[in-house]
């Protein structure tokens, strides 16, 4: 496992991406009503936010299978997370501190936008610096 992926930095930087990703899927799938709660979404987001779960634990599952078999190949796979992570840090940025944030009930914290930045971080690394590997 972690020759395949480089070595011990490049097996790290996948990881963190695949345990948040099933981290978020579990909690939006299995926890929905409290991850609800604790955003104050409303009863109504449900489905929504269990959508998005299917997304990132669909992710994360996918970037555990990788680590134990082998990223060799898997580019688009990585591109898709980090384009993914870019689009989610502009609008988790721009939601936070926009007009929803200011609806009555609704908690809105930095976390919309910490954690798609860290995403964004690894999945650069993943790309930039795993090329060899990744576009093989």
């Amino acid at each position: 496992m972690l020759e395949a992926s480089g070595g011990l930095i490049n097996f790290v930087a996948i990881l963190i991406p695949a345990l948040m990703g099933v981290f978020y899927g579990f909690r939006c799938l299995f926890q929905t009503e409290g991850f609800i709660e604790q955003y104050g979404l409303g009863a109504a987001s449900e489905f929504m936010v269990k959508l998005t779960g299917t997304y990132t634990m669909t992710q994360g599952v996918m970037y555990i299978l990788l680590l134990v078999t082998s990223p060799v190949g898997a580019w688009s796979v990585f591109a898709f997370g980090t384009i993914q992570a870019a689009l989610f840090l502009i609008y988790g940025y721009t939601t936070v501190k926009g007009k929803w944030a200011q609806v009555e009930g609704v908690k809105a914290t930095a976390e919309g936008y910490i954690v798609p930045g860290i995403l964004l971080v690894f999945h650069l690394y993943i790309m930039f610096t795993m090329g060899a590997i990744i576009y093989a």
